[in-house]
């Protein structure tokens, strides 16, 4: 049998129980409005593949991808394996997750409207108020979860 004060702690905890998850979920959900910011910077990142163009590549990564061996010669030479033949459409199927400072983008790197694509994951971080890519890492196979 309960007791008074057993009924009024399950009573309390009933009641705060929903109020806590609501909370918590809410302080880990990331601001939507970083939602366009990190769409600009994908844009930004395939007009910069597409362009070949290495300085602005480089403009989007943040310095410790350097010291991870990502640099616009690594991406531009994973986007173009053959310089002479290889060809760049878009990054296609793009999906993204991110958190407050931390976002991966899985993708493919479409030749053309024929390419199946070749699967690549990006991942992105969030320093200094401003997205930057840390990482550009073509996967053996497009993940299907």
């Amino acid at each position: 049998m309960m007791t008074g004060f057993m009924k009024n702690r399950a009573l309390i905890i009933l009641i705060l129980l929903p109020l806590i998850l609501v909370v918590s979920c809410t302080e880990k959900n990331p601001p939507r409005e970083e939602i366009p910011v990190i769409k600009d910077l994908l844009g930004r990142f395939e007009t910069a593949v597409r362009d070949k163009n290495a300085a602005l590549i480089d403009s989007l990564m943040i310095a410790e991808a350097y010291d991870l061996g990502y640099n616009s010669t690594q991406i531009l030479s994973v986007v173009y394996p053959d310089p002479d033949t290889s060809r760049f459409l878009k990054f296609g199927n793009r999906e993204f997750f991110y958190t407050e400072e931390v976002g991966k983008v899985s993708c493919i790197i479409i030749a053309d409207t024929a390419d199946p694509g070749r699967p690549v994951e990006i991942t992105l971080v969030k320093a200094y108020n401003q997205w930057y890519i840390k990482r550009f890492e073509l996967k053996d196979t497009i993940d299907t979860k």
